[in-house]
């Protein structure tokens, strides 16, 4: 299977997912977590719509500047590991309007539900993470947010943390 590949911001939309947009009003700076595989299309396509000034973060640097030539000029796009840069940030008291979190299912996905405190604590509003249905009872909602599930495709969902 080859790699996802668009000619234009417009066609990344033309195959967007289904994403909680609903979390993104009035959000003006975002965080997408694992962006690249798709080039967005999960979800940073959803942050350009909202015409939200996002950070893409992943570890594969030619589909983020792939991304890079796609989206707008604004935003920024760094090849780091999303644990790594998401504990620094937090250490650098760094924040976002919305986090968006679109790992691989899996081990990565477990990881990223165990991470969820760490996601929220960068996020000053909504949190949106990847989750298959068989681990929806793996996770605690971190407190001080509210969670629900948002149907994406089959048995993926966005599990949906919003500040309370």
């Amino acid at each position: 299977m080859g790699a996802v590949t668009y000619a234009s911001l417009e066609h990344v939309a033309q195959q967007a997912r289904a994403y909680p947009t609903h979390v993104l009003e009035g959000c003006e700076t975002g965080l997408c977590l694992f962006a690249a595989a798709f080039l967005g299309h999960n979800d940073a396509i959803h942050f350009a719509e909202a015409r939200i000034v996002t950070t893409c973060l992943d570890e594969d640097a030619d589909r983020l500047a792939e991304m890079r030539e796609l989206y707008p000029s604004a935003w920024a796009f760094v090849d780091a590991d999303a644990w790594t840069y998401a504990q620094a940030a937090a250490s650098e008291d760094l924040f976002w309007d919305a986090v968006s979190v679109d790992t691989f299912t899996g081990d990565a996905m477990e990881r990223s539900l165990a991470s969820l405190g760490l996601w929220c604590s960068l996020a000053r509003k909504a949190v949106v993470v990847g989750i298959t249905l068989d681990l929806t009872d793996r996770y605690a909602t971190p407190k001080g947010w509210r969670s629900s599930l948002f149907h994406r495709a089959n048995d993926v969902h966005w599990l949906t943390l919003e500040r309370v």
